[in-house]
């Protein structure tokens, strides 16, 4: 993501109060681009709260709702971006390996025993489809008139919106993760992570992850995104600098994302199956910005809200043989697919 409250002017001087006249392009988190500009400076004095909060909703908007976040948004996992009314588009891929599926009992046509058990042959189709519930992702802060009486720098609106964009994107991921949790396409499996150093607990992570891989949607790290909790985030960043290379990504060879609140384990989410497909509201935005005056607290209250489905719901068909006659396969069943998985630590 980009900060879009990062001012270019006067950079010597950049403690310094001065009224803020143009937000200009900045860099923020992973490297990628914003372009702001707009005529934030009237005739009112830097100290009014109105003028700030112009400013910071005008960013926001054209963050959100421009492009940047959606480009950045592409690039940490498949999205989907569609009109009002429609529906999310469906996901149907070819499964690459055999695999035994357990699903709920269904009485055969054949013989009017239980089935719990079936084969998905390597050919046939996945289908993806959304869970049961989407995702409502929002986000609210409150900036009082007396956060900013003595005025305001570029280099504070700058560390207000870093932290900001930061916490909402850890806290949209953990609501991701509350969705996959109850996903009857989530399976779990636990795995021992003992190394106590950064460098060793990364090693750990990636030994205890390779071995983890669904085969059926994915060969390597690299076919997957990994939602993490924050607390891996540090421990990874050292590790990654130990090793001599640069990111998270290119220590473990593939893209990771973090999420918020409690920790609920490593999600492996695979690239060509799994995605996020984001609604369109009214305006045609993906965002909904809302800046509202609080009289009753004299201050601003900012609100970033959206609506996504989650694509982790995956199908397969089940072809079920007569026991009297192995090659008549008549009877076929649609269920549940492990498509994602998710890896715990022992306790």
């Amino acid at each position: 993501m980009s900060n879009p409250f990062k001012t270019t002017d006067h950079r010597d001087q950049r403690d310094r109060y001065k009224a803020p006249t143009a937000y200009e392009t900045a860099v923020w988190g992973n490297g990628a681009n914003l372009q702001f500009s707009t005529g934030a400076s009237t005739s009112a004095a830097a100290t009014d709260s109105s003028v700030l909060a112009q400013a910071i909703s005008k960013g926001m908007d054209e963050f959100f709702n421009d492009g940047e976040w959606e480009q950045n948004a592409v690039d940490a996992i498949p999205c989907e971006f569609r009109p009002k009314g429609t529906e999310p588009t469906t996901v149907q891929l070819v499964n690459m390996v055999n695999r035994n599926i357990e699903f709920d009992p269904r009485q055969s046509i054949y013989d009017h025993s239980k089935i719990t058990k079936g084969e998905a042959v390597a050919g046939d189709f996945i289908f993806t489809e959304p869970t049961n519930t989407a995702a409502f992702f929002s986000h609210r802060f409150t900036l009082l008139d007396a956060h900013i009486i003595a005025g305001f720098t570029g280099n504070g609106i700058e560390q207000m919106m870093d932290k900001m964009l930061a916490d909402f994107e850890k806290a949209c991921g953990s609501t991701v993760v509350d969705i996959l949790i109850k996903s009857p396409s989530t399976a779990t499996k636990e795995v021992t992570i003992a190394g106590t150093s950064p460098r060793d607990r990364a090693e750990d992570w990636i030994d205890a992850l390779t071995l983890s891989i669904n085969q059926s949607v994915g060969n390597s790290l690299s076919d997957f995104v990994l939602l993490m909790h924050m607390t891996e985030q540090a421990m990874l960043e050292r590790a990654a600098q130990r090793a001599g290379v640069e990111s998270i990504e290119d220590l473990l060879g593939c893209r990771t994302q973090f999420y918020s609140g409690t920790d609920r384990g490593v999600f492996m989410l695979p690239k060509g199956f799994a995605s996020l497909s984001f609604r369109h509201n009214q305006e045609g935005d993906v965002w909904k910005i809302l800046a509202t005056r609080n009289s009753g607290v004299q201050g601003w209250d900012f609100e970033v809200s959206g609506v996504a489905d989650v694509m982790a719901q995956a199908k397969v068909k089940i072809k079920l043989a007569n026991p009297e006659d192995p090659t008549e396969r008549l009877q076929v069943e649609l269920v549940d697919f492990p498509l994602i998985t998710r890896v715990i630590v022992k306790p």
